[in-house]
């Protein structure tokens, strides 16, 4: 990038930041521009909801990637996605077009989602050596008993919907294309890339507030078993998933066996995972959504946490796993 160091020039604000502003919203009253550095929202007598994320595994679609990872943190917490706050620290070797694309992404997904962007700050900086997006997701919520892990109870079933392992999917077919294309074929690398328009659960969050649940977990670092592990860590509950249970797609299937990795302990963004005491009404109405889903395991007053594979074995986890993605990428 032929800039300075340090924030983005005031002329170039308004061509590559300002002009995108996501969805119009009614709470936002007072938006980004030029000289302000605060956002204002008025939510009446809603809760605030409030999150953030870093994106640093992802060159492309990272700007989507930010946007989508607030909103389905937001989503899991009972909120509906308002707006996000984007900060960009760019590297001085980065081109132009490099801003462009992001806030182009981030646009385009907070206006899919119905989000606004209420600001942030971008910066080029030599404190990176490649781009790094962060975002902070503001949502609304209604003064209602709202999913969490404090309400997590033994003998909740354990939803899961989709696939095991999507986001790690994108990744790894983006990142190893060429290694894995004698594997997967054209069509199948394509399929594999594909799975990003998975990536949301604001869809299936949404419709599972509707219904009893406990808790609402997104698939992210350490896959589906380290989600399970982590909420049922945090309230000294032991649980069992059936290896069976879990789905998982084939171009994901034929990824994880040729690069020898554990689909369950893959980053699954794009996974949802609900705790709920009445599990068949919730799945009933995923499937006339068009969302698979299915039970793959329950939670136990012990704090014993098991992962039955599908050869009968049964896997203790005594620790959160370490997510695969990172595992392939240091080899």
């Amino acid at each position: 990038m032929s800039a300075k160091l340090g924030k983005i020039p005031p002329e170039k604000l308004n061509e590559l930041l300002i002009s995108h502003r996501g969805k119009k919203r009614s709470e936002v009253t007072r938006g980004p521009s030029l000289g302000r550095d605060c956002a204002l929202l008025d939510f009446f007598s809603d809760l605030i909801v409030l999150t953030c994320d870093p994106v640093t595994g992802m060159d492309e679609r990272a700007g989507s990637l930010a946007v989508h990872l607030t909103a389905n943190d937001v989503v899991c917490a009972g909120g509906e996605p308002v707006g996000v706050l984007i900060t960009l620290l760019v590297p001085p070797h980065a081109p132009e077009r490099t801003i462009r694309d992001i806030m182009g992404e981030a646009d385009n997904t907070c206006r899919e989602l119905g989000m606004a962007i209420l600001g942030g700050h971008t910066e080029v900086t030599d404190a990176v050596t490649r781009t790094l997006v962060h975002c902070t997701g503001v949502g609304r919520a209604s003064r209602r008993e709202l999913p969490d892990i404090e309400r997590v109870r033994p003998k909740d079933a354990i939803v899961m919907t989709k696939g095991a392992g999507l986001e790690g999917t994108v990744i790894l077919a983006g990142m190893m294309a060429e290694r894995l294309l004698p594997v997967l074929g054209e069509e199948g690398l394509a399929r594999a890339r594909g799975l990003w328009h998975s990536i949301s659960v604001v869809p299936e969050g949404t419709l599972a507030l509707r219904y009893p649940v406990h808790c609402l977990h997104d698939a992210t670092e350490g896959g589906v078993t380290g989600a399970v592990w982590e909420v049922c860590s945090a309230r000294s509950l032991g649980f069992e998933i059936c290896e069976e249970a879990v789905k998982v797609f084939p171009e994901t299937r034929t990824l994880c066996e040729h690069l020898d990795i554990d689909p369950l302990k893959l980053i699954s963004s794009g996974t949802l995972l609900i705790f709920t005491p009445r599990a068949q009404e919730l799945c009933a109405a995923l499937e006339r959504a068009n969302i698979p889903a299915s039970v793959i395991g329950e939670v136990l007053s012990e704090r014993e946490r098991v992962l039955i594979r599908s050869s009968g074995k049964r896997e203790t986890l005594d620790k959160s796993p370490h997510d695969e993605l990172w595992r392939v990428m240091s080899r």
